[in-house]
């Protein structure tokens, strides 16, 4: 068994932890104390992943053109998901649960709801674009490897429990695949993510709210 095969399964591990805590903290409640120390333990979960099987050249060589670049991409879907948000919020079957988790801040506060989207989009990122895709190269193209890696994130954020969700992280995935495929480094995904969850996080709720 080569190194690659013995790393992809403990690696898949990894990712199912990252699933059960974010279950477990939706299930403690959003915006409890709870919820706020399991996504920080997820978060710390991936991080350790990373540390055993990603690429440290992922943070190597020049950061501002990519993140710049990032935030711009990240900025562009967050519009195209509140244009969506003011259909979606006519459908209380997939409205309702998205006002729930974007309620978390008046429950918890902006500042931990803040830093846990902030650490644990820097962890998902560190894993289901860099871990996970460092395993499958040699399997699959990288068409199939970026198709396989946003798979398994989505599966992972089923946990959470909130359709929309899931197809976001479709979207999401697939475009901070092409980033870091692009770039080979994850400055630009992680600035992405960061600016598109943030966005959601801020202005979201103003259009969700019926």
């Amino acid at each position: 068994m080569t190194i690659r095969s013995a790393s992809l399964w403990p690696l898949i591990l990894s990712c199912v932890l990252g699933g059960l805590g974010l279950f477990l903290a939706r299930q403690a409640g959003d915006g409890t104390p709870v919820f706020y120390a399991l996504t920080v333990v997820t978060a710390t979960v991936y991080a350790a992943a990373w540390w055993m099987w990603g690429d440290r050249s992922a943070f190597t060589g020049p950061a501002g053109a990519d993140i710049a670049r990032g935030a711009g991409i990240g900025a562009a879907l967050a519009l195209v998901f509140m244009g969506g948000a003011l259909v979606v919020r006519r459908i209380p079957l997939l409205a309702g649960p998205v006002e729930e988790l974007l309620s978390m801040p008046q429950a918890g506060g902006w500042v931990p709801t803040l830093a846990v989207l902030v650490i644990n989009g820097i962890g998902e990122e560190l894993v289901y674009r860099d871990a996970v895709p460092k395993q499958l190269r040699g399997r699959f193209s990288e068409l199939g490897v970026g198709i396989v890696s946003t798979l398994i994130y989505c599966a992972v954020t089923i946990a959470m429990g909130v359709p929309l969700l899931v197809f976001a992280a479709g979207v999401l995935g697939a475009v901070c695949f092409y980033e870091a495929s692009r770039s080979g480094r994850l400055y630009s995904p992680i600035a992405v993510h960061l600016t598109w969850s943030t966005a959601m996080l801020l202005v979201m709720p103003l259009i969700i709210t019926r």
